[in-house]
């Protein structure tokens, strides 16, 4: 005599299933029937169905975290790069450290240039009252025409400060990442051509990115040996002036490059591309191995639930109808797992955000830990 598997015994008080196999077409109690069929056999054998939703949610979460990861550190980076190098129409930027200083009169003089902004750049170090030598950029700038080009190095007295306290050569002002680092010292020490220089915190700048101190243009080619030099000057053009023409009508010497406004941060995307590119090739392959994985063990739970199958269609349940509950399985399974994956993509990314910064240990970007940018287009992409 046959006997039903235990998963196919019709409930108490229920229909045969020769009465419930064709309302999957239909009324939903004929569907929720089923689907008690289904979750007998998810609970027959449930590390079948766990293997299946870890197998998809690793994989999600690989490829999501990575994606994250790379979203979020290339948007810091740039944003970083826009906000120390403002937004001019185009910069003159020394090739071999510092240029003469003469040269900023006569663009700023030229009938094409609209504004035209000194700056000094150098790279210090800070030392903390802790012990800790922090990697510093310590920009010299002229307060009174940085907000045309560069608004985010603006100073910002503090409240007990002067107003004037940015044209004092003694006074500095420093981004969010340096303020976290020096707490409540109301000093700082950099060194400045090998001796310590201690200049008073007098505000902030709203400039992004790692740690970034800003100071009188004066003061930064007295302190750090720029006397008559000056590293960069950032242009504004005058209406209708082109900026090959202007180059032309310059004639630059050969130590001074002209750089586009975007340059900087097409040059950070490039340094990271490879890195970026390996961890989504990666990623994308623990994906597809994923599927495979669950390719297998669906096509498995499929071949073992043959003789259940054949004996549902025996019962009248078409071949439409049983390709259709198999599906449906599948679809809530990689629904769950894929929820999962979005999830713990979204985690791992942050916390390889947090302890790892965005090149994940490559020290290309020193002192830089970009927040977590949540996508949530990419999550249903991935999902």
């Amino acid at each position: 005599m046959l006997r039903l598997p235990r998963s196919l015994h019709p409930p108490d008080g229920a229909a045969p299933l020769s009465a419930t196999a064709a309302p999957l077409r239909g009324s939903p109690p004929g569907a929720l029937r089923l689907w008690r069929l289904s979750w007998a056999e998810w609970r027959a054998h449930p590390w079948r169905q766990v293997a299946a939703l870890v197998s998809v949610a690793l994989g999600v979460a690989l490829a999501f975290s990575v994606h994250l990861i790379n979203a979020s550190a290339l948007a810091e980076f740039s944003s970083a790069v826009r906000a120390a190098n403002g937004e001019p129409d185009l910069s003159l930027v020394s090739a071999q450290g510092g240029f003469d200083e003469a040269l900023y009169d006569r663009v700023a003089q030229h009938p094409g240039v609209r504004v035209a902004h000194p700056r000094v750049a150098v790279d210090s170090v800070a030392l903390l009252a802790s012990g800790q030598r922090l990697p510093l950029r310590v920009l010299g700038i002229d307060a009174l025409q940085v907000a045309a080009v560069a608004p985010e190095l603006m100073p910002r007295p503090a409240d007990a400060a002067a107003r004037l306290a940015f044209l004092d050569p003694a006074q500095v002002f420093v981004n969010a990442a340096l303020a976290r680092d020096l707490g409540s010292a109301g000093t700082l020490t950099v060194v400045a051509q090998g001796r310590p220089l201690v200049l008073q915190v007098a505000g902030t700048v709203a400039a992004g990115g790692p740690a970034l101190a800003v100071i009188d243009i004066a003061a930064a080619q007295q302190a750090f040996g720029f006397a008559g030099k000056l590293s960069r000057i950032d242009v504004r053009l005058a209406p209708g002036q082109r900026r090959d023409a202007l180059w032309a009508e310059l004639a630059l010497p050969p130590d001074v490059r002209l750089q586009a406004p975007d340059d900087a941060s097409q040059r950070v995307s490039n340094l990271s591309r490879a890195y970026r590119v390996n961890l989504t090739v990666l990623a994308l392959v623990a994906l597809v191995v994923g599927a495979f994985l669950v390719f297998s063990v669906v096509s498995l739970a499929v071949a073992q639930r043959t003789p259940g199958f054949a004996l549902l269609g025996v019962l009248g349940m078409s071949a439409a109808d049983r390709r259709t509950l198999v599906l449906a399985e599948c679809g809530v399974t990689g629904a769950v797992a894929s929820a999962l994956g979005i999830a713990l993509g979204t985690g791992m990314a942050a916390v390889a955000l947090r302890l790892l910064a965005g090149d994940l240990g490559g020290g290309y970007f020193t002192g830089v830990a970009p927040p977590l940018r949540f996508s949530g287009p990419a999550a249903l992409v991935f999902g």
